[in-house]
């Protein structure tokens, strides 16, 4: 009888200790809220945000669920900046408990992305910015620009500058309005003597104006980075401006001498263009884009066929 006593005494003091091992803290769980895509993102996509804004929300509050216990601030800091960061990527969070009643549990951190996927946060030591929503946004902008067609006979590539608006009424509509003005130069491919031999000419042509386009955002598996098409119709003026040079000889050299320009301006032409575009997210809410069109003027006894290459900054 003692020793079947002594056997179920020495049965119960080893599975109590396995047993409290095996067993999941019970508020662990409530320290993970439920996370809801507005956006239509992937499982996938969901783990990378979700992982990244664990790594930002942690150095912004001092706070490591997974290696400290609720205690103090902490757990609410951190709960407000990890709720804030995938507010910001589009997620809605709902918690089990509310605001400064989290468990006092240690949560398990979000399993980290294969170490095998490129651009990971943590390589980098910083959070990467997203492209934030705002319903208006305004962009300098500037590149070179390539002559096409029978405008590449007469005139070479150029350089543009402008500055543009864009207006995205709803957030979850991909389709907004821009309006583009624009400045451009082109120097004239040919310079020649005259038949006399003793004047040399030197021309170029300005154009100026704006287009008023739609912009479709196409979908993307990051809130870093987006592609989208544009096109629309615009109004521009073209000025042609030559300068002519006199040959002569002056009291140090000989050689050709500025002789006087004039130059001609049309009336408003309509317009059109078609293109592509990449947009990369910026600090501080800003974005750095890449587009390039295809425009054409087309007035009724010719046409000027370019494709202007823009680069900028959209605020």
């Amino acid at each position: 009888m003692t020793i079947k006593l002594l056997s179920a005494s020495l049965l119960l003091a080893v599975s109590i200790p396995a047993l409290a091992q095996t067993t999941p803290a019970s508020g662990a769980a409530s320290n993970d809220p439920a996370i809801t895509p507005k956006n239509g993102q992937s499982s996938d996509q969901i783990g990378r945000d979700r992982y990244d804004c664990y790594v930002w929300a942690k150095q912004q509050s001092g706070f490591d669920p997974a290696q400290s216990s609720g205690g103090g601030t902490g757990p609410d800091l951190y709960r407000r900046a990890f709720t804030a960061c995938m507010s910001g990527r589009g997620y809605a969070l709902s918690y089990a408990t509310p605001p400064g009643g989290a468990s006092s549990t240690t949560a398990a951190p979000p399993v980290a992305p294969a170490p095998s996927r490129p651009f990971m946060v943590r390589q980098y030591g910083w959070e990467a910015p997203t492209l934030v929503y705002r319903p208006v946004h305004v962009a300098i902008e500037g590149g070179p620009t390539a002559t096409t067609g029978s405008t590449n006979d007469t005139l070479n590539d150029g350089a543009n500058v402008g500055l543009g608006v864009s207006f995205f009424p709803v957030e979850s509509l991909p389709v907004g309005l821009r309006v583009d003005g624009s400045w451009s130069r082109f120097d004239a491919r040919y310079a020649y003597f005259n038949s006399s031999g003793d004047a040399y000419t030197h021309a170029h042509e300005n154009i100026y104006g704006g287009d008023v386009d739609l912009q479709f955002n196409l979908p993307s598996p990051s809130a870093r980075y987006r592609f989208y098409l544009l096109g629309g119709a615009g109004w521009y003026r073209e000025q042609q401006v030559v300068d002519q040079f006199q040959n002569g000889c002056g009291y140090y050299y000989c050689g050709p001498a500025f002789g006087g320009s004039a130059s001609s301006t049309t009336g408003w032409r309509s317009s059109w263009n078609v293109g592509v575009g990449g947009e990369v997210a910026l600090p501080q809410g800003t974005s750095f884009f890449v587009e390039a069109r295809y425009q054409e003027i087309a007035p009724h006894d010719s046409d000027m066929q370019f494709v202007p290459i823009r680069v900028g900054l959209r605020f």
